[in-house]
């Protein structure tokens, strides 16, 4: 018995729509981020470019968000951000770490982390 063959396609993400920005200081991201894990919502930060971001997609809910997804379009609804400009693996929040996981390999996450780090601003909370 012979076994058919598995093709594989590798379809890239041309396009990325973020629905809304906040920028944060890298201390009340952090805060943030541990506080939905106590609530019991286990939540990483991404980095890369020197920018930690906490990106929320929005949910498939629909036939048309799962076609555009398929025909390589993500739409996150909200992109929560800070400036940190040297990867660290953990930020400490009290007695907590919140833990930052280095994207910088990906190019779906470095090109979000690079947009958002030519629209940062100088005054945030």
């Amino acid at each position: 018995m012979q076994e058919a063959e598995i093709e594989i396609e590798y379809t890239p993400i041309k396009r990325i729509k973020i629905m809304d920005i906040t920028q944060l200081s890298l201390k009340e991201l952090a805060k943030r981020v541990q506080a939905m894990t106590q609530l019991g919502r286990p939540t990483l930060l991404n980095w890369a470019e020197g920018v930690a971001f906490l990106n929320i997609p929005m949910h498939f809910d629909s036939d048309d968000l799962v076609k555009k997804y398929l025909e390589g379009e993500i739409v996150f609804q909200n992109v929560v951000y800070a400036l940190m400009p040297d990867y660290k693996p953990t930020i400490k929040v009290q007695t907590y770490d919140v833990y930052v996981l280095n994207q910088t390999p990906g190019k779906v996450l470095s090109a979000i982390a690079k947009w958002l780090k030519k629209h940062a601003k100088n005054d945030v909370i």
